[in-house]
């Protein structure tokens, strides 16, 4: 399926965000984001001290395991009510506390800004996700699919791919990633989501579409273009070709809703939104987030 819009949308400029624009997404993120935080769950993750479960021992209070005494053991972590049925010096273990690497990979495509509405959800996602992961103390990274490590202030929406393709930097092991996509792609993403999954603790996947993308209205004859190859066609958007699209988002939205959820990772569908509507109508029903 092309990513297309309607006569009335724009080509993705490659450009800063100006700073009163920039201003309000801030305003509006942090009004926001302090509701809530990221739903982890009971997973094992590699990072630097903090307060989520991790791979290892640490000091934390929750036990982890036993092994035998050795000489220079602190005495305080003896098992002694092992040692009165066993007679064996035994010393508990307790569970490593870690803050989480986190990588947002973005799609960087220029269907992601075909409407004004949908690229400033995007970017009140990415803004909204790298504080949302600041907060758990994480080592956060943002990084763009098909390159390398991105700014925050550099995001835009403007590549031309047809195809996913998976970031060129390594992503960290043990970890959690989160892909801001709208999944529009003519190719197969199956290797992106595959080096998505690779050595992950945790995958979400959030599906961002325009409200346009997700309720076309039958306006009759209407000029779509296709931001990232500049085609032009004519066509007459009536009751059965609006019938025929849905059907066909549908189709693409649940292959990637089941490869994410077949892999054991979280999927949210977005409508391009406010920020508190979409954390409230899609990520918090989806387990992407959780109250604070």
């Amino acid at each position: 399926m092309h990513r297309a819009h309607g006569s009335g949308g724009r080509r993705a400029r490659r450009c800063k965000v100006q700073a009163p624009e920039s201003q309000a997404l801030a305003g509006e993120v942090a009004g926001v984001a302090g509701r809530y935080r990221l739903q982890l769950r009971a997973r094992r993750f590699r990072g630097r001290s903090g307060s989520r479960r991790g791979h290892g021992v640490g000091s934390s209070q929750e036990f982890f395991d036993f092994r035998d005494y050795a000489p220079g053991d602190d005495l305080r972590h003896l098992d002694w009510r092992g040692y009165a049925r066993t007679e064996q010096l035994r010393v508990r273990l307790h569970q490593e506390e870690v803050a989480p690497y986190v990588d947002v990979l973005v799609d960087t495509s220029a269907s992601l800004a075909s409407t004004p509405q949908k690229e400033r959800a995007a970017r009140l996602l990415v803004h909204a996700l790298l504080q949302w992961a600041r907060r758990e103390a994480a080592t956060v990274r943002l990084v763009e699919l098909g390159g390398a490590l991105l700014a925050p202030e550099a995001l835009a929406f403007v590549r031309q791919e047809t195809s996913p393709a998976a970031p060129e930097v390594p992503l960290r092991p043990s970890g959690v990633r989160i892909l801001l996509t709208d999944g529009l792609w003519q190719g197969e993403p199956g290797p992106m989501l595959q080096r998505l999954f690779a050595g992950a603790c945790h995958v979400v996947c959030l599906q961002l579409l325009d409200p346009w993308e997700l309720e076309p209205a039958a306006d009759g004859a209407i000029t779509l273009l296709d931001v990232e190859s500049g085609e032009r066609r004519e066509v007459q958007l009536d009751a059965r070709a609006v019938r025929v699209y849905r059907e066909g988002l549908e189709r693409v939205c649940d292959e990637l809703r089941a490869a994410i959820l077949g892999n054991g990772g979280v999927y949210a569908r977005v409508k391009a939104d406010h920020l508190a509507a979409m954390c409230l109508r899609d990520l918090l029903p989806a387990q992407v987030l959780e109250p604070a």
